[in-house]
């Protein structure tokens, strides 16, 4: 004890202090919100409100700034958030070097959690093919947490779309692999169905269905403000859906029309792809990596992924 650089006030909170309440800050800052971490995390939601509220007793200082949307963390909140997180990367490095597990060659992939995009499918494809003794370890995620997967190192590289998360650390490296123009999906029997293209009066009729804005905040802006450089405020569908999968699904039902780009998702025989005139703006793919790591087998990723863009 002698030689400890700590103070005995710190010796006691530390005591009381556990490995899994930096974990449930970590993931309570990763999901955004309670209800989401905790169904990361395979817990309830009183029991890691619990555990938060725990850890601000023990410390004396409040950690997060609760309220009706997305949570923040205070600035003492982020401060234990970046030193608890040079921890943990530590203890998990070093767990990984005693089981053996950084002696298997391994690229940590983001992939979208919201939209299947051919192109992903192609690279990853390509890749696993021209370097087979390399294990993909793929992560499906939203675009906010991928951001901040990215930002911690916790993933190589990942696929997000344009423009990206606020999030997203801005010394990111990057390639656009894919763009297309957004299109307007509907109902194959709506009468808009017949018209070769849509004009801003033929959108003044329709709801929207749009991802909701914390999934993807930049993505959604840029949505609506294509929508409404069209001179009106579109209507919308509150929803909670996270795929456009599921929008596709409310579409089909007839609650509204959502917004997608060609080859990006099957579209289901009843509904259909219009254009705008004027277009809607463009839909874009990129990957996302910091130019400070290190792994071997990213530069061979990047360039199967330069391959697979050109060749499409």
């Amino acid at each position: 004890m002698a030689n400890a650089t700590f103070s005995l006030s710190a010796m006691r909170k530390m005591r009381r202090l556990t490995l899994r309440h930096f974990l449930y800050l970590q993931e309570l800052h990763r999901h955004g919100s309670f209800s989401r971490a905790a169904t990361a995390l395979a817990i309830s939601q009183p029991t890691l409100s619990q555990q938060i509220a725990q850890m601000e007793e023990i410390l004396g200082v409040e950690l997060v700034e609760r309220g009706p949307r997305l949570l923040k963390l205070t600035d003492d909140g982020r401060l234990m958030l970046e030193r608890s997180r040079k921890i943990l990367t530590l203890l998990g490095d070093t767990i990984d070097m005693l089981s053996g597990e950084r002696q298997t060659a391994t690229l940590r992939v983001g992939i979208p959690g919201y939209m299947s995009y051919p192109i992903v499918s192609d690279i990853l494809r390509a890749f696993r093919e021209s370097n087979s003794g390399v294990v993909t370890y793929l992560a499906e995620l939203p675009a906010e947490e991928m951001s901040l997967m990215l930002n911690e190192g916790e993933i190589d590289i990942g696929f997000l779309s344009l423009p990206t998360p606020t999030r997203l650390d801005e010394t990111m490296a990057s390639q656009t692999i894919w763009e297309a123009p957004l299109l307007v999906c509907l109902q194959k029997q709506d009468a808009l169905a017949a018209r070769p293209y849509l004009t801003a009066d033929d959108l003044r009729q329709l709801d929207f269905v749009l991802i909701p804005r914390e999934y993807h905040r930049s993505h959604y802006d840029n949505q609506l403000a294509s929508l409404k450089a069209f001179g009106f405020d579109p209507r919308l569908v509150r929803t909670d859906v996270s795929t456009v999968q599921s929008q596709m699904g409310l579409t089909s039902a007839g609650l509204g029309a959502c917004l997608l780009s060609e080859n990006t998702v099957p579209i289901p025989d009843d509904l259909v792809l219009k254009p705008t005139k004027p277009e809607l703006c463009t839909h874009a793919l990129a990957l996302f990596w910091s130019p400070e790591n290190r792994n071997p087998y990213l530069r061979n990723f990047q360039r199967v992924a330069a391959e697979c863009a050109r060749s499409r």
